[in-house]
């Protein structure tokens, strides 16, 4: 729901995005075919923290 939301707020600011299915990643991991990635905290209060991972290609 948060990347559709974000991928619908770029679209209407005249950006072109595109969203996958969702990834699990347990312990380390590389993913490679992007050119930059950025991980969001999401806190969810006594329930814990959510790790976003936004992976960006930039074309």
């Amino acid at each position: 729901m948060i990347a559709g939301s974000l991928s619908s707020h770029a679209f209407n600011q005249g950006y072109n995005m595109d969203i996958t299915p969702p990834t699990v990643l347990v312990g380390e991991a590389k993913v490679y075919g992007f050119s930059k990635a950025f991980r969001l905290p999401v806190h969810l209060g006594n329930a814990g923290t959510l790790n976003l991972i936004l992976a960006v290609d930039l074309q």
